[in-house]
């Protein structure tokens, strides 16, 4: 199913950066920004991407997106609109096919390094 567009002007995203000196950006549940394509230029180590493709983008787009920030490392999110209890679909986190992606399975941990 393809995305249903956000507004740009409504959408919102989040770069982080921690003590460690990493930074992370989080899509929030949106779709492609303009902002997105001058993230490339943050030398981001993370990037979590939203891909439901209900009411934000798809695992096409979000790949895209993906590949326009240019993050270190890609990890999809939010997979699933319907069941709050559980967003991850394995078969989602693994077509989305990115350099650099991580699969983080619900109840796993993900320590951030700067790299």
């Amino acid at each position: 199913m393809k995305a249903v567009s956000n507004d740009a002007s409504k959408c919102v995203g989040y770069i982080l950066t921690f003590s460690n000196g990493a930074s992370l950006y989080l899509s929030g549940d949106t779709s492609t920004t303009p902002q997105m394509a001058e993230l490339a230029d943050r030398n981001l180590d993370y990037a979590f991407i939203c891909c439901d493709g209900v009411y934000n983008m798809d695992v096409t787009e979000a790949m895209e997106c993906a590949t326009m920030i240019a993050a270190k490392h890609s990890i999809p999110y939010h997979m699933i609109p319907a069941d709050k209890t559980n967003c991850f679909d394995r078969a989602v986190a693994e077509s989305f096919d990115v350099p650099g992606k991580i699969i983080v399975e619900p109840g796993e941990e993900l320590i951030l390094v700067n790299e």
